[in-house]
């Protein structure tokens, strides 16, 4: 209990971030560092951020250059490493996450969420079977727009661009626009319903 009582006294972060010279943790902005060590995130000089970064009891570390914008909604959870060039842009309602955050067991699962309702995040990665972390590296002038996941072991290089609501699992080659093939389904939406009355 006295774990979950620290979590929750850590809110929004205070005094457990490095924040640069001209930079600033904007109303909408949340920090939850959940090791406390305030190196384990840092963001550079003259950035602003208007989402929520996170990392692990167990570890976890978030770097964000220079000249960078973390857009409202969006999330950047850590338990291995996140890091982010300078001049990069992140719309809004992005994800961000270098870990599985559960295991694929559904025994290991529920006792994970016990022990965070229980006793706060486990403090040591052995206390978490099944879950898989591996660093995300944003390279310098990357935009990346509103709606895209980035999951764990992807580097995204140099100026490249990735499209609204990407979904992105391997890595991106510097000076590249990144975006899924979508295929849009279209059906009449009276043999929808006819279909359901039969």
């Amino acid at each position: 209990m006295q774990e979950i009582d620290r979590e929750r006294s850590a809110g929004q972060g205070a005094n457990h971030y490095v924040l640069g010279a001209g930079s600033a943790l904007l109303p909408e902005g949340e920090i939850h560092n959940f090791s406390g060590n305030p190196g384990d995130i840092s963001i550079g000089k003259d950035s602003h951020v208007r989402g929520r970064l996170l990392t692990y009891g167990h570890g976890g570390k978030i770097t964000i250059g220079d000249w960078c914008y973390i857009g409202v909604r969006t999330e950047i959870w850590s338990m291995k490493l996140v890091e982010i060039g300078n001049r990069v842009l992140i719309a809004h309602d992005v994800n961000i996450h270098d870990g599985t955050a559960h295991s694929l067991d559904a025994t290991e699962r529920h006792e994970h969420f016990r022990h965070i309702i229980q006793k706060g995040h486990p403090s040591a990665i052995e206390m978490l079977p099944g879950i898989h972390s591996d660093s995300i590296i944003i390279e310098d002038d990357v935009w990346i727009s509103f709606g895209v996941t980035i999951l764990r072991g992807v580097r995204i290089g140099r100026g490249s661009v990735i499209a609204a609501g990407s979904i992105v699992t391997r890595d991106v080659p510097a000076g590249m626009i990144y975006r899924n093939a979508v295929q849009p389904v279209l059906e009449p939406l009276n043999a929808m319903l006819a279909n359901k009355k039969n």
